[in-house]
Parts: C-alpha cells; sequence; structure tokens
C-alpha cells in the first residue's frame, strides 16, 4: 500500500513539474502567440472622411463634408468626433478570444454588436464588428474576414474601447442649438405665449443691432442676450418621442427662432416647470433636449428688459 502511495505521489509531482514548465514557458513574451497590434489600424485617419455605426438600433453616419463632420446630414460634435479619431487611433488587440469562446463572440457581435466601416471618399478601407459584454467591462472587435475575435484595450488606459462606437445618434450632435455666427445672422423673434405684449424681434441695420419697435434699446443688455443665445449648449438630448410628444401639443413658455442670412431657421422651443434646475425644451422641431436652468434664465428676458432706462 505504501508502494502505492508514492507511484500516486510521482506521478502528482510529475504532473506538477510538466504544468508549471508550460506556465513558465507561456509567460515568456517570445513563446506567446503573435497578435498583429495594427489589425485594426489605418495607415491614416486624417484621410478618411466617413464612418458608418450600424447597429440593430439603427445607422449613425458620420462625413466630413469638406469643412465640417455632420452625423446623420446634422452638425457634429467636434470633440466627440476627436475622440472617436483618437480611439481608432490607439486602441490594439491585448490578445485573441480563445477558440472555445470565439465562435459565441462573433455571433454576438455581428448580430448585436456594431458593424464599423471606415470610408476614404468612396472606397471602404476597414471594416469589423465592435461590442462587449454585458457589463461594458470588456471591449471585442471581430474580423468579418477571418472571423477572429480580439479583446481590445487602449495601452495605459481603463477604457471600455467599444463605448464610442455605441453612441446613438444624439449622442454626436453638436451640443449648441444655434447654428449661427454673427457674419451670417439675419434676426431672432422672442416669444412668449402667456405674454405676447412681450414678444420682440431682433435684427440688425448698417452699424448695429436694434429690436424693431423699440426706438431706445439697451445695446449692452442685448449684446450679452444674443451672445449668451448664440453660445447656448444642450446639457442632453434625450431619444424619447413620448416626452417630444407631450410637449409639442401645450404651448412653451418661451420660443426663439433664429434666421440666417441664407433664410435657414433655428427653432428653440423652452418649458419651464417650478424651481426645478433642468428645463426641457425642443430644438428644431422634433429634438428634446435638456437644460441647466441657469442657462435658459439667461434667455428668459421679454421686450420691456431692454427698453433703455
Amino acid at each position: 500500500m505504501q508502494e502505492t502511495k508514492n507511484k500516486r505521489r510521482f506521478v502528482l509531482l510529475t504532473v506538477l513539474t510538466v504544468a508549471t514548465l508550460i506556465v513558465f514557458w507561456w509567460i515568456q513574451p517570445e513563446n506567446r502567440p503573435n497578435v498583429d497590434r495594427d489589425l485594426f489600424q489605418v495607415e491614416d485617419l486624417t484621410t478618411i472622411s466617413k464612418v458608418d455605426l450600424v447597429s440593430d438600433t439603427g445607422k449613425v453616419t458620420l462625413a466630413f463634408d469638406g469643412a465640417r463632420w455632420l452625423v446623420n446630414e446634422q452638425p457634429a460634435d467636434g470633440d466627440m468626433i476627436r475622440v472617436l479619431f483618437a480611439t481608432l487611433q490607439q486602441a490594439r488587440p491585448k490578445r485573441a478570444v480563445a477558440s472555445l469562446r470565439r465562435d459565441s463572440i462573433f455571433h454576438y457581435l455581428e448580430e448585436s454588436g456594431v458593424r464599423v466601416s471606415l470610408f476614404r471618399g468612396e472606397a471602404l478601407i476597414k471594416r469589423f464588428f465592435a461590442g462587449g459584454n454585458s457589463g461594458r467591462t470588456q471591449a471585442f472587435f471581430a474580423d468579418p474576414v477571418s472571423g477572429q475575435v480580439y479583446l481590445m484595450n487602449i495601452p495605459g488606459y481603463r477604457v471600455y474601447v467599444s463605448g464610442i462606437l455605441e453612441l446613438p445618434e444624439h449622442g454626436w450632435r453638436d451640443k449648441f442649438v444655434f447654428g449661427f455666427n454673427w457674419r451670417n445672422f439675419k434676426s431672432l423673434e422672442a416669444r412668449f405665449a402667456r405674454n405676447p405684449s412681450e414678444n420682440f424681434t431682433v435684427s440688425m441695420d448698417r452699424t448695429h443691432f436694434g429690436i424693431q419697435g423699440l426706438s431706445q434699446a439697451d445695446t449692452a443688455r442685448l449684446n450679452n442676450f444674443l451672445d449668451d443665445v448664440s453660445l447656448l449648449t444642450v446639457d442632453e438630448y434625450i431619444s424619447e418621442p413620448m416626452l417630444r410628444d407631450s410637449l409639442l401639443v401645450v404651448d412653451p413658455q418661451m420660443e426663439i427662432l433664429v434666421t440666417d442670412i441664407a433664410n435657414r431657421r433655428y427653432r428653440l422651443r423652452l418649458y419651464l416647470s417650478g424651481q426645478s434646475r433642468v428645463v426641457p425644451g425642443i430644438v428644431q422641431d422634433s429634438q428634446p433636449a435638456l437644460f441647466n436652468s441657469q442657462k435658459i434664465e439667461r434667455l428668459m428676458k421679454p421686450k420691456s428688459f431692454f427698453r433703455e432706462k
């Protein structure tokens, strides 16, 4: 019996020794399977003029029109575009997914992930699937040709790499409400449904801005107001059609309509309620948005506010 125990111990010792040697060999960098660190890279991202992001929730097209980036033909947030290209430039495969999990993750990315397509003009330069696990702690990219799946990271950072690629359309939208500057400004109308006598229209004559029907306007107050309008940004776009529909059936506390010299019109409806720090609004005629109440307070100026004293 003692001899049998000794044999078992010898076998166990042999197995442990072999396992230790295998692990030691595996952790040596030169013995690991090679992963092409540039597999999802594009040689010159500055030449990319269009990015398609397609998922089961819809299609987001980011396109450069020669002057600026657009998201589904609307002005895009320049900061978000810079984050996108920084992510694409720095993301690297950390390792290939084990063969036992590869097929299931690939099919998940193919069905529920984001199909990312990068174009130079009309030429497709790179395409891959992107997504992650349910906790958004691990990001995966998949090569649609080879079927290989890779765990992705940005060296030196703990970040969910696929997050930027999963944003819906409103996550890419330009946060500035009014797309005008003083070179293309034509007029501004402010309307107060509950007090129409305080409605006013701002326009520019040959030398300065003025309020129609108000012979003497406080220039400093008017200029400050126009600056606040031109710099107004959305805090958060909301993708809830029910919110939009519920707001559109009631009169807004204030409506601002800006027209530029090309007769493009930019509309904002604002709905204040009590002492809330968040003010809902409708940008143009369809996009619900939330604003910090302090921003909106600076805009809630009736016609009488600008009368020179």
